[in-house]
């Protein structure tokens, strides 16, 4: 599936510690289209999922352009140790 083929192992894995997630958040202009949903691991879900509220506010306040806030949100999902740099990023804004 397109999960294992990204490099992360999901066969293996406890059921109940997944939930599927928007790769892009609605908020951010991400749909429920099957290409938009992923299953994230709880180690995974632990780190990134703090960071979209705080997108999603930094948007509403006008301070963040919906294009930016994907790149931001892909950049923290595909690589997790930028999330920190990311939060930085949205906190400064």
């Amino acid at each position: 599936d397109h999960y294992n083929a990204m490099g992360y192992e999901n066969t293996q894995s406890n059921r109940a510690e997944f939930k599927i997630d928007h790769l892009i958040p609605l908020c951010a202009g991400g749909s429920n289209e099957m290409s938009n949903l992923w299953p994230q691991h709880k180690t995974i879900y632990q780190q990134t999922d703090p960071l979209e509220p705080l997108l999603c506010t930094k948007m509403q306040d006008g301070v963040l352009k919906q294009s930016h806030a994907v790149e931001l949100i892909l950049r923290a999902k595909h690589n997790l140790r930028l999330v920190g740099s990311v939060m930085r990023e949205l906190e400064s804004l």
